[in-house]
């Protein structure tokens, strides 16, 4: 694949090891669909069992404000692979730690919520990773038409930018906690690179695409709010060798120690399989993160 292509074009050097129907990732979906009702179900519980009492429920300490920062530092671990068929040359299964050496580095995450209306929320959302590697080959692998032999010294890097812009509604809402439906456009970024002295590949890519899913939120206590969000994306023309899966889930939670200031500490996974033509591969990032609120 050529540098600075577009997806669909730009990716098919670097399909992600997946098929639609081997999807672990897809396959979480009914249980994400599962915690989601039973979150919807805490919340409707609630009033039934105080229609004794008089007194409205005191609103969660963080829900009132017009626009919401926040700044996390993540350290994901990485597993995933890639391969690319070239100039009749069988592409290697390349794994990012066992072949490329890949370690785990922290990250950095900015988001920004807009409320302008109880029940709407406009959220941006910028994820940044980058890993690199410095590795002797302990196999030959092939890559975009070009073999690397074992014992090669190799320098490798991949990164993956994710730039996300949606709309939530809260469809069900409550003082103590909302469940919404969320739509929106992903702007991802891809650059990969294999580097030695006999050879180099590297492979780019950028693309919008759209996704949907699920918020919610709970407050067991007026100043702890519990976050549950997740979205997906498939997309396919039902040919085996042709599709894009994508599954974003996330749990946080987040103390306010006044309604501008409060703390968050969450476990984030984000799955991107693709497949095309004659590459294949996945990215898996997962791992805890935490983070500062300020809001006005």
């Amino acid at each position: 694949m050529d540098s600075g292509n577009r997806f669909p074009e730009s990716v098919p050097g670097v399909v992600f090891d997946t098929r639609p129907a081997d999807n672990p990732g897809m396959r979480r979906a009914p249980a994400l669909s599962i915690l989601f009702a039973v979150l919807l179900g805490l919340l409707t519980s609630a009033p039934a069992a105080a229609q004794t009492v008089p007194d409205r429920p005191t609103p969660g300490l963080g829900e009132r404000y017009w626009i919401e920062f926040t700044a996390t530092f993540w350290k994901p671990g990485l597993d995933g692979a890639v391969a690319s068929d070239r100039l009749g040359l069988i592409g290697s299964r390349i794994d990012f730690v066992s072949d490329l050496g890949f370690e785990n580095t922290g990250h950095q995450d900015v988001r920004v919520v807009l409320h302008p209306a109880k029940k709407h929320k406009v959220r941006f959302q910028y994820s940044h990773l980058t890993f690199g590697g410095d590795t002797i080959l302990t196999r030959d692998i092939a890559f975009k038409g070009q073999l690397y032999p074992i014992s090669l010294p190799v320098q490798s890097s991949l990164t993956w930018n994710v730039m996300r812009i949606g709309y939530e509604w809260d469809f069900f809402y409550r003082p103590r906690g909302y469940v919404g439906v969320l739509v929106e456009i992903r702007q991802t970024n891809l650059s990969a690179a294999l580097t030695s002295f006999l050879a180099s590949g590297e492979i780019t890519g950028d693309a919008p695409l759209p996704a949907l899913g699920l918020a919610g939120r709970i407050y067991p206590l007026r100043q702890l709010a519990i976050d549950v969000q997740g979205s997906i994306l498939k997309l396919t023309d039902f040919t085996p060798d042709h599709s894009f899966n994508t599954l974003d889930f996330e749990v946080s939670g987040t103390y306010n120690f006044h309604r501008t200031v409060g703390v968050s500490a969450g476990w984030r996974r984000m799955n991107t399989n693709l497949t095309l033509d004659a590459d294949r591969g996945d990215l898996k990032f997962a791992g805890l993160w935490i983070g500062g609120v300020v809001r006005y």
